[in-house]
């Protein structure tokens, strides 16, 4: 069989069937893969959305023409359309297609959350470092609400990479070759080595899922300026160098890229924000994150989102263009070794 898969219609076919949480009670807090997905009517929304003010919304307000985000075609997103849908078989997040060279052969990579490549109803620990997995992930592009012919669903080949410990990241490896994807018209998204300004204007593209009508599930960009570094806990986890931005946010686009209007490069990966319904929660629970001071005191800014930063990843490739854990300028953690 090919390793490529065709499909017309993935995104109602993932809504047509139950998937599961990576964690039941997770929400937008680890902007997670859709659960049951899709428009539901008068439900919860895991949503942290603003107005074209820069003003937060209520979540409940996804769908109303208040969001500062819009729906890209493929005129306008034509340069996006290598980011797309994560279908782990049990929820959905979204990922981008990334350079590591000119070489053709490399491997095509993607890149997303670590906590989209959980287990059902498992999350990595804080501790945990996956490196070379197996993994029955798909990865949809083309994810343009006019776009015509079938989509390109290709498989992951493995989990080269992925933690949650101090980042929240992972790193696909394809079934194809950069190369191919090229050849198949994919644009492939170059990664800063720097972290950004504070202040730089970037733009979120992904695809929004929790609460969304059908008619909206497609590739949506939104624009921010990249706030200051904070030092984010979320229940066990903590990630010390996340990056503060406003750009709306829902549940299914966990994994977005966030690019620097200046250089066109990605310079932060999407992946939390405070739910509307978990002002109740105790700081810093699943749904509400909270930032850590240097004194120790801990604060929820429900008026912030919070990307990861993605600087350290482009010295993990080779000059060949395939990742590499053991280069010497490689600064990703790696798993503790046993004794």
């Amino acid at each position: 069989m090919s390793h490529i898969q065709f499909q017309n219609s993935i995104g109602r076919a993932i809504r047509s069937r139950l998937v599961m949480r990576f964690c039941q009670n997770l929400g937008v807090g680890i902007l997670v893969a859709i659960g049951i997905g899709g428009y539901i009517p008068n439900a919860n929304v895991r949503a942290a959305i603003f107005d074209r003010s820069g003003q937060k919304i209520p979540d409940r307000e996804v769908n109303s023409n208040r969001v500062n985000w819009q729906m890209l075609s493929t005129k306008s997103g034509g340069n996006y359309n290598g980011v797309g849908l994560i279908d782990v078989d049990y929820g959905v997040c979204t990922g981008f297609a990334i350079s590591t060279g000119r070489n053709p052969l490399a491997p095509a990579y993607v890149l997303t959350n670590g906590h989209c490549q959980g287990k059902a109803g498992q999350l990595p620990n804080n501790r945990e470092i996956i490196v070379n997995r197996s993994t029955k992930t798909r990865f949809t592009v083309n994810y343009f609400y006019d776009f015509k012919p079938k989509r390109l669903t290709i498989p992951v080949k493995r989990l080269v990479y992925g933690t949650m410990k101090h980042n929240d990241i992972a790193i696909l490896e394809l079934s194809l070759t950069q190369g191919e994807l090229k050849q198949a018209g994919i644009k492939l998204l170059q990664i800063a080595a720097q972290p950004p300004a504070v202040g730089e204007q970037s733009i979120v593209v992904g695809v929004p899922s929790e609460g969304v009508k059908d008619s909206l599930n497609y590739l949506h960009a939104t624009t921010c300026r990249v706030g200051a570094t904070a030092n984010i806990k979320e229940d066990i986890y903590n990630w010390p160098k996340s990056i503060r931005h406003r750009c709306s946010i829902v549940g299914g686009m966990s994994g977005s890229p966030m690019i620097s209007l200046k250089t066109n490069r990605v310079v932060a990966i999407i992946n939390t924000g405070v739910n509307d319904n978990a002002a109740k929660q105790p700081p810093c629970s699943i749904n509400r994150p909270c930032e850590v001071g240097t004194n120790g005191e801990i604060q929820t800014f429900p008026q912030e989102n919070y990307g990861q930063p993605v600087d350290q990843i482009p010295a993990c490739f080779d000059r060949r263009g395939i990742f590499n854990l053991d280069r010497d300028a490689c600064q990703l953690e790696r798993p503790e070794r046993p004794l």
